[in-house]
This record gives structure tokens, sequence and C-alpha cells, in this order.
């Protein structure tokens, strides 16, 4: 048996299943596999602590480096991943190579030699590969098998020698004629000579005989010429078994195996991500895992075409997702068996499939930045690895290198954070030695001025880590280039607000409800203002101006003061400085600097008698003795201060100065001795006199001097603390034990009489040292009217640093209080509200909830009887009222309507007969309410609603101010259900009777607006009760009572009687209301705003006209600035003008609502208003007023935005003489306009920062326009930006305005994708790209540089098609700069190089070229968009270069050829001879095959041609000027040259699927992926 295939048998039929080579070539090896250390090492691919970034990709250790491409890509890509060579199946050699493997030599005698089979060491990851019983071999090329050799040495010929050959057999014939092979031409029987000699005897025989000779080569060359079509065709795919699909993997994988034969049929199903993962389990060689991949994706994309779908690219991105899901799923397996095998054999693939061009690029480079950002720490390597291997792509548009750089500086500062103390790791190290990569090769990329105080940080970490001078200074150049970038408005607000403002601010952020840290206070204010004497004006200041309501400011800046005494400062000579500057300010107010001077006075801090002598030095004595001129100030001081506690030598001088004066020492004694023994007839208890029945009415001390008053406190307090006694057992909170303290005997009547003078003198220090006697008291009322004075005044408390001790001992004798008795109601209530305000534990809260239900409990009776069984027999009694009120709610438990109506109106005519009678009867009406309410609390409340209602609707003013304070303070009643109440009569009144609801909401408001009045018709600590009530719901945050006074203003229509107009205008001046609008003006501008619709055009003018009193009113208390008589322009200069830290939130309403008016109703534009008030900003930024840019910055988006769009207007019209028409005449000479350049870019800045994105316009065209002035002026003028001269750069007056206009752009950066259009986006980053690439801008580099970083911040906000666009323009202008590619971006394609040239028939686009229109402007202008529209695939700057090649060309040969008269382009000396030619002889494909009797008919012809040369005459002897022709063949002549002539280069796409080494289907010449006619092979 021999091994030779039978004759006529292919090869294929007798070697099928797993592709084995035969067995004569197969070495078999041991059942496991003996891995050699220098065949088979195996190498780690990813190595954590050799972080270098990786040149190439390789499969086996012992590869060599490839290095990098040059010129042209390759057209096949099958030896990427080794340096094996498979050379095609259609070379000799490689028909050779395939007989020698596959038809192996029978034995022969003699000695062979078995050459080596090369093995390829490849790394063998986990998963099912090749059979353990295949060798795996190396692909081709293999060398051949040795020729046998015979004895010595000689080789076997190729056909071996049988004997009988015929050059063997000599005989007459073979020794004569010898052997030939040359077949005999039957058909000629004569010679040519004589046809031929009597044309080549000419002088012209030699050119005709080359003639002939050229043309037989071109018709040699034209017949072998491969003209077949295209016949690839991609491996067919076929549905297999399992085991048959396997078993092909399996061969695919081993690398003896031709892909020739693979080819034949693919398995069907294997695609995407099974794919990936078959490649990977089988371990296939990565270049036929190439071949398998694009074999597949080139018939799915087939079959997606054929069934209608949206074919290449939807699929291509599909293949592209499951190729990030196979990296993903491998990239999850880190830390299982044989991890790096399987992440190294999928790094290769997938880069090898990147590389080709076989993924989509957007898409996959996309998902590696985005896996970056969101990688874990563990797995930061790996992503760090794939940036390295596409190192390139990335960093080379903006839109890629900007998101890398924010992924890696994230990842670092994460790292920073983890390792902060310990040593850097590999992952750490290989991180900042990425970023440095990126610092040093495109810093442009790291331009991030939005995050830049980010990820600033973490540069400047990485260079004080690396400490390398280069590093440094390239971070250093992009803090500068980034800072330049930020909008001068982002940080605005901390910036423009000087010292004075910050301390204002910060005083009005304390939360004065709980506890205030002095020290810590202390310290902010001293690190904003760190002069002392400035310090203490700001303080004193922000105490008595008039745009802050509160006592607590008081003793808040007399603790400051006190605390900076103690620090060293001199408090009294600055507070003399500040009321030496403040005697001319009418804002602020005198009486609360001197009751701070008085409360130092107190504490020894401030030396009386030091500022007696400097009274008496500075002669201030001298002027009138009226103290109520505000330049009276230091006589009137003296009258304020207190007199207890000073040295009698200091009272003595004190009275001396004071004599002949109103304020005179005799007159103040007699005036204090008749105050006290008023007061002591008042509180007779207290000063152990006789109790009168009715004590006197408490007075009006408010006109009494300071001095006077504060010694009243003093001497109050006084008599306080000698009711104290000390008994021996006095209850604890523990129940066991009892000891010995002090109690407070006082009443709660005399307590009341104290509290009212004390809070009249607005003394709450000496109410706190009050407050902490009698909290000693075992009195329940007299604590319970503590805990409500405490919490009325806690502010104040806690500001003067008593509130939480005052607390602490109210509550601690509260559970001593209920350790012996039930404490009452009265008490729990007004604990468990102070507890609630000081935000006490919740174990307090708790408590208390519980002691008040366990009084609720028992306050309810065991009687099963309702309270109608007893009705009759009490009313038949005819006991008293009150009696009988008492009976009733004490006889049953239950109670229904119309005995609970019954009892209500007994209760409420008791109440009217005490307000008739002026009585003091009152303390029963609470109890009796809430006993009431109590049976039944939904009846109850709907008996009360009715009969408020009636009250209010009837204008019982007086009797409801006696009802509410029981009512509210017995819980029975909120002021909410009040405003519910009078909202439901005024809407009921509104439409028929407008005055009576007015009337109605000016009484409804008095009911909840905070009074001082105490003297009401009712018990005193029902009374407190309900200002405290007022007081707290005035406050809520929720502003209830702002709606109220809203509606009260709406209600104001029409002409109103006298009477009620006094009314209404009373209450809209009511220093009360102020007070409350004026606490949300500071604390809550926005609801204020909203509430009283300020920034909207209102209904009416007089609705607008009384809230503009109120807001003036609010601005201008003492009417200075006499609003009402000046205009609307006017007023807003004022407001400007008088603006400052403290009256700021007051201006900015007023502004506010000066641009909300109606323009038809007051004669007045918008556009005056925001004219005016941009001129009194710019006043103000000429006059350096600090206050401007924070009233500017606190308006409304939509009055910023006027005015912002105002100012822009007129920086547009003072840069006029830069629009394009004129900017070429344009005079810079002594031109200066960098001061209105400030002035409106600083107005811009800030009125931006205010303006939401969504909220802004912007003329970009106006923007564009002046840019591309600027380019003008730069191009025609002489004047440049920059003149160097003698080393010194000197600023042009140009240089201003373009600063100014790149400020304008970085300003609105943000709002360039939203109010800007495509069209407007492309213009601004043209002309700025025109700007930097400017060649006047080569001497100025910085500012190059600068309008490059503008135009980088500016691309991040337009879109994709802004950007395609741009680099399609920047394509087509021959531009090089690698700044436009790395801003726009580059859309030519991996193949753009390749362009295939060939002849067109001329279309009417080239005739055309024939007009009047120079061809040049033509060309320019006509055919290059034909071209891009026709060819959209090409790269513009590639066929734009060859166009312009091509046409240069075409010109230089028309001009020879008219000159010559030549039109064959190849042999021009005989081209007319050669166009008279048949058209069988000339350059054109004829057919291949041809018959003898043709081939004699061409020589004839080719004679007669050669004769026809002969007689025509040569060119040297032709006549200098041509023949004349008629025009109508020259026209034809000159046609054909152009349609000769005319080569136009067509943009070739490469099919990168379709480039394999093996494509299956039958074999012919034309097979490949690329037709073989485009190059003109031929046939070999």
């Amino acid at each position: 048996m021999t091994s030779r295939p039978g004759p006529g048998i292919p090869e294929s039929l007798q070697h099928r299943g797993n592709g084995a080579p035969p067995r004569g070539q197969v070495r078999r090896r041991p059942s496991r596999p003996i891995i050699s250390n220098l065949q088979y090492a195996q190498q780690d691919c990813i190595d954590p602590t050799k972080p270098a970034p990786l040149d190439s990709i390789h499969t086996a250790p012992n590869d060599a480096v490839r290095p990098p491409p040059r010129g042209r890509p390759p057209l096949f890509f099958s030896g990427l991943g080794n340096n094996s060579f498979e050379p095609p199946i259609q070379s000799p050699r490689a028909q050779l190579l395939t007989a020698a493997i596959n038809l192996p030599v029978p034995p022969r005698p003699g000695s062979s030699i078995v050459g080596d089979i090369s093995q390829q060491p490849r790394i063998l990851p986990g998963g099912s590969g090749v059979k353990d019983d295949a060798i795996a071999k190396a692909p081709s090329p293999d060398a051949p098998m040795a020729s046998m050799l015979f004895a010595g040495g000689k080789t076997a010929d190729f056909f071996p020698w049988t004997g009988t050959p015929s050059e063997d057999l000599l005989n007459e014939a073979l020794v004569k004629q010898g052997i030939s092979n040359k077949p005999q031409i039957m058909n000629e029987t004569n010679t040519a000579r004589p046809t031929l000699w009597v044309n080549l005897k000419n002088k012209s025989g030699l050119t005709q005989l080359s003639t002939l000779f050229v043309a037989v080569l071109e018709k040699r060359q034209a017949c072998g010429r491969l003209t077949a079509p295209n016949t690839f065709k991609p491996p067919p795919r076929l549905t297999l078994r399992d085991s048959t699909r396997e078993a092909w993997l399996h061969d695919l994988a081993n690398p003896t195996v031709g892909l020739r034969r693979l080819s034949r049929t693919i398995p069907h199903g294997i695609t995407g991500k099974v794919l990936l993962d078959q490649c990977l389990n089988k371990n296939i060689p990565i270049p036929r895992a190439m071949w398998l991949a694009k074999c597949v994706g080139i018939n799915e994309m087939r079959s997606h075409k054929r069934k209608g779908q949206a074919g290449t690219i939807t699929w291509v991105r599909g293949w592209t997702s499951s190729v990030e899901q196979f990296l993903d799923s491998i990239v999850a397996t880190i830390g299982q068996q044989d991890w790096k095998p399987r992440i190294t054999y999928a790094l290769q693939l997938v880069t090898h499939l990147y590389k080709e061009k076989l993924l989509e690029e957007d898409h996959f480079l996309e998902w590696v930045l985005k896996n970056l950002e969101i990688c874990p720490t563990e797995r930061l390597f790996l992503w760090l690895l794939l940036v390295s291997i596409f190192w390139p792509n990335l960093i080379s548009s903006r839109r890629r290198s900007k998101r890398l750089a924010e992924a890696l500086l994230n990842q670092a500062e994460k790292l920073y954070q983890l390792e902060a103390e310990s040593q850097a790791s590999p992952v750490l190290v290989f991180l900042e030695e990425t970023i440095i990569r990126l610092l040093v090769t495109n810093p442009t990329a790291l331009l991030l001025p939005m995050t830049w105080d980010k990820h600033g940080a973490v540069l400047r970490t990485l260079s004080q880590r690396r400490s390398h001078p280069q590093i440094s200074r390239i971070v250093a150049d992009l803090e500068k280039r980034n800072r330049r970038l930020l909008r001068p408005s982002s940080d605005a607000s901390s910036t423009t607000v000087d010292a004075p403002g910050q301390v204002y601010r910060l005083l009005d952020s304390l939360d004065c409800s709980v506890n205030v840290h002095i020290d810590t206070l202390s310290d902010q204010c001293m690190e904003l203002i760190s002069d002392p004497k400035s310090l203490i004006s700001t303080a004193l200041a922000w105490a008595s101006s008039m745009y802050r309501d509160g006592v607590y400011r008081t003793y808040l800046v007399t603790r400051l003061l006190r605390k900076w005494s103690l620090l060293g400062f001199d408090v009294d000579d600055g507070i003399l400085s500040y009321l030496t500057r403040m005697s001319g300010h009418a804002s602020n107010e005198l009486r609360i600097v001197f009751r701070i001077v008085a409360e130092l006075v107190r504490s020894k801090t401030f030396s009386i008698g030091r500022y007696l002598q400097w009274l008496i030095a500075t002669g201030s004595l001298g002027y009138s003795s009226d103290f109520s001129a505000p330049s009276t100030w230091p006589v009137h001081l003296i009258t304020e201060i207190p007199l207890n506690g000073l040295p009698e030598q200091v009272r003595v001088l004190r009275s001396t100065l004071l004599r002949n004066t109103v304020h005179s020492a005799e007159d103040e004694a007699q005036a204090l001795h008749q105050v006290k023994d008023k007061i002591q007839r008042q509180a007779s208890r207290l000063f152990g006199m006789e109790i009168q029945d009715e004590p006197p009415p408490l007075d009006n001390l408010s006109n009494l001097s300071s001095s006077l008053q504060l010694e009243l406190g003093v001497w109050l307090r006084k008599q306080v603390s000698l009711g104290v006694e000390i008994i021996e057992r006095v209850p604890t909170k523990d129940p066991s034990i009892e000891e010995s303290g002090a109690v407070c005997r006082i009443s709660s009547h005399d307590f009341h009489v104290v509290r009212f003078y004390m809070e009249m003198f607005n003394d709450l220090s000496i109410l706190a040292d009050v407050i902490g006697v009698v909290s000693t008291s075992l009195d329940p009322d007299v604590l319970a009217s503590a805990a409500d004075t405490l919490h009325y005044h806690h502010q104040a408390f806690n500001a003067i640093g008593a509130f939480e001790p005052l607390f602490g001992k109210i509550a601690m004798r509260y559970a001593a209080i209920r350790t012996v008795r039930f404490p009452e109601r009265d008490l729990i209530l007004s604990l468990t509200d102070l507890a609630r305000t000081a935000r006490a534990d919740a174990q307090l809260l708790q408590l208390l909830a519980y002691d008040l239900s366990r009084y609720e409990q028992k306050g309810s009776l065991a009687a099963c009887s309702p309270a109608s069984d007893n009705m009759g027999e009490v009313v038949d009694t005819g006991m008293d009222t009150e009696d009988e009120i008492d009976r009733i709610l004490s006889s049953g438990t239950s109670m229904d309507r119309q005995i609970m109506t019954r009892l209500f109106g007994k209760i409420v005519h008791n109440l009217e007969d005490q307000v008739k009678k002026s009585s003091h009867r009152f303390e029963n009406h609470s109890i009796w309410f809430y006993r009431l309410r109590s049976f039944d609390e939904s009846t109850f409340d709907g008996i009360l609603t009715e009969w408020l209602t009636l009250l209010v609707t009837s204008h019982q003013a007086h009797l409801v101010s006696a009802a509410l304070p029981p009512l509210v303070a017995s819980g029975c009643l909120s002021l909410h259900k009040i405003l519910e109440i009078v909202q439901r009569c005024t809407s009921k009144k509104a439409a028929s009777n407008p005055e009576d609801a007015l009337l109605i909401s000016i009484a409804g408001l008095d009911m909840v607006l905070p009074s001082d009045h105490q003297n009401r018709p009712c018990q005193p600590r029902d009374a407190y009760r309900y200002r405290l009530a007022q007081r707290k719901f005035c406050q809520d945050p929720e502003g209830r009572v702002l709606g109220a006074i809203y509606t009260m203003v709406e209600l104001r229509s029409g002409q109103l009687q006298s009477a009620v107009q006094a009314q209404f205008t009373a209450m809209l001046l009511n220093k009360r209301l102020l007070a409350v609008v004026r606490h949300f003006a500071i604390h809550d501008i926005t609801l204020l705003s909203t509430s009283f619709g300020l920034g909207i055009q209102m209904a009416s003018s007089d609705l607008h006209s009384y809230v503009k009193s109120i807001l003036d009113n609010l601005l201008d208390p003492i009417h200075s600035l006499d609003f009402s008589h000046k205009s609307f322009a006017e007023q807003i200069a004022t407001v400007v003008e008088s603006a400052n830290e403290l009256s700021l939130p007051f201006c900015q309403l007023e502004i506010r609502h000066i641009f909300s008016m109606d323009a038809a109703s007051f004669d007045t534009s918008a556009e005056t208003i925001s004219s005016a008030l941009l001129q009194a900003v710019k006043l103000a930024v000429e006059n350096d007023q600090s206050s401007w840019s924070t009233l500017i910055a606190g308006l409304e988006a939509d009055l910023t935005s006027k005015i912002r769009e105002h100012a822009e207007r007129e920086l547009f019209s003072a840069s006029a003489f830069l629009s394009v028409p004129s900017a070429a005449d344009v005079d810079l000479s002594g031109r200066d306009d960098t001061a209105i350049i400030r002035k409106f870019l600083t107005v811009i800045d800030f009125t931006a920062t205010g303006a939401p994105k969504h909220g802004q316009s912007f003329a970009f065209g106006t923007l564009v326009d002046r840019l591309k002035g600027l380019a003008e002026v730069l191009n025609k003028s002489n004047d440049t930006i920059i003149d160097i001269k003698n080393n010194n750069l000197s600023i042009s007056p140009l240089w201003s305005w373009l600063d100014a206009l790149l400020h304008l752009a970085v300003v609105h950066s943000p709002v360039l994708s939203n109010k800007a259009g495509n069209q407007q986006q492309a213009a601004l980053l043209w002309s700025l790209k025109i700007l930097f690439t400017h060649p006047t801008l080569c001497v100025a580099p910085f500012i190059a540089q600068y309008v490059f970083d503008v135009a980088v911040l500016l691309s991040d906000s337009v879109s994709d098609e802004v950007r395609n666009h741009l680099a399609k323009l920047d394509a087509s202008k021959f531009s090089d700069d690698a700044r436009c590619t790395f801003i726009f971006g580059t859309i030519s394609p991996p193949d753009g190089w390749l362009i295939l040239t060939k002849p067109v028939t001329p279309s009417a686009t080239s005739q055309s070229t024939s007009s009047s229109q120079p061809p040049t402007q033509h060309s320019n202008h006509s055919q290059s968009p034909q071209q891009y529209q026709q060819f959209p695939n090409a790269s513009p700057a590639s066929l734009q270069r060859s166009l312009s090649q091509q046409q240069q060309q075409q010109q230089q040969q028309m001009m020879q050829n008219q000159a010559s008269g030549r039109v064959y382009p190849h042999y021009p000396q005989h081209a007319q001879q050669h166009s008279k030619m048949p058209p069988q002889f000339q350059r054109m494909p004829t057919q291949t095959q041809q018959t003898q009797l043709q081939q004699l008919q061409q020589m004839q012809q080719m004679q007669g041609a050669a004769q026809l040369r002969a007689s025509q005459a040569s060119p040297v002897q032709r006549p200098s000027a041509p023949a004349p022709q008629s025009s109508s063949q020259t026209g034809k002549v000159n046609s054909a040259k152009q349609e000769k002539l005319e080569m136009r280069p067509v943009p070739f796409s490469l099919r990168k699927w379709e480039i394999l080494p093996e494509s299956g289907g039958n074999p012919a010449g034309n097979e490949t992926a690329i037709s073989l006619s485009l190059f003109g092979a031929r046939k070999v």
C-alpha cells in the first residue's frame, strides 16, 4: 500500500475527520505534555509590581517585538499575533508547501534528513483546548522536506529516470535537428522579409519597427492582464451537530490544519460573546481567532442586509457590546484559578480586534472610560493597562481626554485618602505615572476650570510627592490657566463682600434660640476683622441699626465687648470713636449704644471717670442743652449710665456737669422718690405694706431717663431678694430627701408688677437675676410666670448667657414640687412650651407629657350621669353665675350640644359683664373654657367658631380682645384658627361690602401682630401667654402672617371713608407690622417676595403703591430719602447710592418692586429703569462702593438678566468700531477703553451669577462679528496686540477688547449649548480658531494660549454635529494645526489614505468650467461640495489634497499638450499616428483567447499602420505652426483631449471585515477581498 492518492482523487476526499496531518509527519508526544523551561515557559502578562505600559502584546515570550508599522498599513493582517508567515494559496511556494505537507514521500532507498517542525509556545488557559494526542505545530512557513539523497551525495532528479526518454534514443534526425518542442505553423509558407524590408530601409523604418514592437508589447500586456470579475465570497456557514462543531473548533485551534480546508464550512451559531468564549476556552491562536471573527462578521452583516435590518452599523455596535461583555466577564474572574493567562489572552484578542478596526471606536473607548471611572481600587490596574494600550486614541480629542483626566484624578483622590499615611502601592504608582504621562504629553486635557478646586488639589499633591521641577512647572501653569478660565463671578459672594459685611452676616445667622458660645463667636469675628477699633465699630453698628430688631442684640454685643476687653482691646476708645462717626448717621439708634455702655459700666468694663475726664478735656459741654440732637451725645451719655456702684466723686462730678440742664441731679432724685412710692403701693406685699383690695393700675414710666430706670431695676431686684427665706425642709426631686434651702415668698401679683417694669425699662439682665431668685419659689403660679418670662425673652437670655442656668433651676424646682403634690396644669403647659423651645432632652419632655395626661385624667369625674341630668336642679337653686358654671362643669362626664351651647352662653355672658364693669375678675374664664372643651372638642370648636365669627362681623373688638387671651392661654384656640375665621369673613364681605371686609381684615391683623400692651381686660398670666403666642406665630417660618398683610392691602380698593382710610393707613404704617416684615426681610427674603408678589406685575396701581409704602418705610424709617417726590429712575439711583451692608435686603426689595411695576400705568419703561440702575452701578464702581455688587447679585434672575443685557448692549455699542465692514479702517492710536470695559464687565460678572443657566440670553452673533473684526484688524492693521521693544511688552488697546470679548465668552459658556444654535456655536468656535492660529499672535504666545483655552472650554458645550462640521471645514482648509484637531476632532476613516483614481466621462459640471468665472474659484466652490456629497466616507483632508494635486497635474499636462500637440500620455512623440491606429492596437483590454487567424490579421493591420506612419512626416520635419482646422474639428479634438485626460480621485473604503488570508470558495485568480483588477494585476 502507498500513501499517495490515486490519480484524479482530490486530497480532501481522503483526509476527513479532525483534520490531523498525515501520519508520516506527526510525532506523537506523551499523554501528558512535557513542558520544557526553554520552549513552554509561561510569562504573566499582568504584573502589578511592573506597571510599565506595554508597547506590544505577544502570544509567546520568545516572540520579538514587532516594530510599529510605517507608511500605509498592510492589506493583510494575518501575521499580527506571531512572526510566522502563511503565504497565499495561489503562490507556487504555497502549492509546493501544501503538496509537501499533504503528500508524503514513500520510503525510498537512501538516507533522509527529517526537518524539525517548529513549535509555537502558547499559553494554555483553563478550559478545553487542543487534544492531548495532537501535537501543536506552528503555522507555515515550514521548511520543505529535504530531497532524497543517494550514494555519493547526489540528489534525485524531479522526474526519476526510467531509461526510456525520447532524448536518449539517438538517431540521424535527432543528431541533425535536435530536440524541439516548437509547434509548427502550417499556414506560414513564405518569409516576411520582402514585405518588411521595403518599410525598414526607409528613414522612418526604425521608428515604424519600434512602433510595432511597442504595440506588440502593449497587446501582450493587455492580453495577460487580469480582467476577470471579483469572485470573493465569504466562507459559508452551516448548522452542524455539537460534536462536529467541537471537532471543527479543535481543528481551528490546531495550527497544523490549514485555513483553506476549514473555510469550506463554518459552523453556524457561533457569534458574539459565544465566539469569544470559544476562542478563549479552546485556546485558538490569535490570528485564527481573528479569521473566525471576520468570517462570522461578514456573514452576519450580509444576513442583516438581506433581512432588511439596519445593517452594518447596528451589527458592529452589537458586536462591540459583545466584546465589552466578554472582557467584563473575564475581568470579573480576577482572583480565580488561571485568571492571569485568561486575562492575557482576552486582552490580546480585544486589542487585535480594535487595532484592525473591527470595533466601533467611539462606543468601545467610551466603555473603557466608563469602567475606569467606576472601577474599584482592586481592578484599577487592569483598566489603567487598557488605557495605556489605547492611549493615542484617548488623548487625541478634547471630548475623550477631558473625561480621561477627570477619571484619573478622581481615582487618585480616592487612593490618596486611603493611603495617606501608608507606603504607596504599585497601583498608585502606576496611576501617578499615567497622570504624569498625561501632564507631559497633553496638559490641555487637564483644563478643568469648573472642578479645578477639587482636581487641582490632587495635582498639587502629586507634584509634592514626585518633587520634579518639570511636573511642578506644568501644574503651576495649569493652575494659572484654569484660574483664568474660571468665571470671575463664581466666587463673587466671598470676594466682594467686605469684612464688615461678613461680620453682619455672621451675627444675623446666629441662632440665639440655643446657647451662644461667645468664645467661638469672638474668634470668628476677630478672624474677619483684625483691627480692634474697626471690629468694635462694626459690632456697635449692627446692634444699633434701625434695619435690625431684637433686644438680644444689646446683650450679645455687650458680651462680645467684655470678651474683647479681657483680650486687651481698648473698648473705651473704640466706643468713643464710633459715637463720633455715627453722630451724623440717622440710621443708627443712639439709645441702644447708650444701653450697651450702661451694661459695660455695670460690669466695670467702661470707665465712666475716664469718660468724664475726656468730656471735660474735649470741651463737649459747650453744646446745646437739648439732648434730642445727635450732636449732643457726649453730654447725653452721662444721663444714660447707671448710678448704682459709682464712686462718690464720680457722682458729684456728674451732678456738676448736668447742672442747669433738664437732667439735673436734684430733679432725678425727686422723680426717683415719686416712682418708688407708686411702685410700693402697686406691690404692697413685696414691700411689707398693707394689702389693698384693688391695687392701683401700673404706670407708664418709659419717659424716665435711663439712669433712673436702671436705678429702679436694681432697687426692685433687691426687694425681691429680701423676700427669700431659708426653710429647713424643702422638697427635692428625691421624695425621700428633704433639705434646708432658700424659698422665695413673692406672690404672683408682685412678680407680674416687677416683670412689667423690668420689661418697660428693657433691663433684661436684672430681670434674669429676678427670675433666678423667684425660681426657688414653691408657688406653681409664680413658677409658671417665670417659665413664660424665660420663654418670651429666650433669645436675650441666651445672649446674656443665663438661659440654661435659669431653665435648669425651674426644671429642678418642678421636679421637687411634683414629689409632694401634683403640679398645676398652667405650670405643666408653660414648662412644656419652654422645654420645646430650649430643645431639652427627651426625658424631660416625656415626663411633662406624662404629667399632663395624668392631670387630664384626674379632671374627669367618675360620675356616670350626664351634665344635663343635674341641669334643672342647678337652675332652680338660684345660686351665683360663677358657682352655677362650676356646678354644671363638675356634675357629669358628658354633655350634648344643646347643654354645651347654653353653658358656653353663660360663660360668654359672664365675660361680657366683667368687660362692662371694667372688673379684674377674669381668673376663671380660661379654666371654664378648658373644662367645657374637654367634654367634646369638636362641638366646642364649632360653637366657638360661630361665636367668634359673629363677633368679628359685628366689629365687637373690645369683647374679642377680652376673650382671646383666656382662649389662647387655655389651649382652646390658636392664632392660625383666628386668621382662618377672619379670612372666611372677609371673603364673604369682599364683594358686597369692601369697606366692611377691610375693617375685618385690619381687626384680624391687630389680633395676631405682637403687642407690648399688657393692660388687657384679663388675667396678667393669660395676657402674657397671649403675647408669647403672638410672637411665635409672627416668627413662624411658614409666614402665614405675611399672607394676611397682603390680603389686607388687596382689600383696599376704591374710595373709602375717612375713618376707614385712617385705620388702614395706621395699620399699614404700624411699627408692629413693619417689625414683622423686617424680620422676614432679614431671615427669609424669598418668602417675603413670594408673599407680597414682588417681581411680578400687580393687578392694580393702588396695590403697587401700598406695597411700596411698606417697603419705603422699611428702607427709610425716618423719611430722609424722600421717595415720594422722586421718579422711579431717581429712586433707583438713590437706593444704589444709599445701600450698605445693613440695608441690602431692603434695597433689593425696593429695586425688585420698582422693576415689577406696570409700565403702562406709570408711564415708565423697563428699559429706562434698567438704564438708570446701570448708570448708578457704574457710578458706584467708580466710587469704589462695595455694596453694589451684593445688591445686584441678590436680585431675582429676571431683574439681573435685564441689567446684564443692558450692560452687554452698551459694551457691544462701545466696540462697534470692530464690526467686520469697518474693522479694516480702525485707528487704534491714542485709544484707551480700559476703564469703560472694566465697568461693564464688572456688572456683567455679578449679574450673570444670580441668573440661572436656562434664564440667560446672549447675543452670540454680535460676539462672533466682533471677533471677526478683530481678525480683520490683525490682518490689515500695522498695530499689533503686543509691541516688542527693548524686551518690554506694551499692551495695545486691541488686547483690552480681545480680553473683554473672551471674558464674555467665558461668562456665558454654560448657556452656549442651550441658547446658541448650531450655526452660532460653529461660527464662534471658528472665529476663535482663526484668532489662535493667526500669525500675528505668534509673538504673543500667552494671548494665543488664552484664546485657545477659551475655545477648548466652549468646545465642551457644543454638540457632536457642530464638532464634525468644524472638522470637515478645518480639513478643507489644509490646516495641519494639532490644536484644531484636538478641539474639533477628526472625521477621516482609518483607511482615508486609500484613493482610487480612474478616468471618468466629463459631466455637466466639468463643462461649465469654460464659463466667465475663473476656473480656480469654480473648482473651489462647486466641485468640492459635490465630491463631499458623492463620497461621504472619504477623508476631506486627503480628498482635497488629492484633488488639488490632480488638478495641478492636469493643468500642466494640458499646457504641454497644447504646446507640442501631444495627446498620448506615455509616448507623446507619435501621438497623432497612434490615434489613427486601429482599435485592436490601442491600449485597451481585449479578450485573452484568440485564434491564430485573428493573430495573423492583427499582424497585417500592424504592417499597414507602420506603412501609414512611414508615409507621414516626422515630428522634426513638421512646420512650427499647426495646420488650420475648423472650429468644429478643434472642439472635437479638445473634447477628446479632455475626455482622455480627466482623472477623478474616488475615495476607496477598505472593507476590514473582508480582508482574510483564506476566503474559501472556488480557487480563482480574482477571489481576494480587494479586486486585483484595481491594481492592473497580470497572470503569471
